[in-house]
């Protein structure tokens, strides 16, 4: 069964002008992801389409995504370790981690001061207090 792990969010459809797409892509319906066949996007238009990671271009491996993120600890410069995430939401504009505890922060490149890959720890600098 394919899981939100296999895949990275490619945004919400809006129009078929993209040739480079992989042979499917996936859509959430009731909680699983449904694959279509990418020349069928027009029916799919306003929700957030996945794609398979293996399907992602050679060049773009090593770089993380935002759900990559999912099982990381945040930490705050200054207010120390906020949580852990245990989810990652970027259905909208603003991206949006929910911490295991059922807290959401947002998740901007702005508030990242260091990805520590091997401690799986995201330290940030959030510029409000939690």
């Amino acid at each position: 069964m394919i899981t939100e792990k296999d895949l990275i969010s490619i945004g919400v459809l809006k129009r078929n002008h993209d040739d480079d797409l992989p042979p499917f892509i996936f859509v959430r319906r009731d909680g699983l992801f449904v694959p279509f066949r990418s020349e069928d996007i027009a029916e799919l238009r306003g929700e957030e389409a996945f794609v398979l990671r293996t399907d992602i271009a050679e060049e773009a491996d090593g770089l993380m995504t935002w759900q990559d993120l999912v099982g990381y600890t945040i930490e705050d410069d200054e207010a120390g370790p906020i949580g852990t995430i245990d989810e990652i939401d970027e259905s909208t504009i603003n991206t949006l981690a929910t911490l295991q505890d059922g807290r959401m922060v947002p998740l901007h490149e702005d508030f990242i001061i260091e990805i520590d890959e091997e401690a799986q720890v995201l330290r940030v600098h959030f510029p409000f207090v939690l």
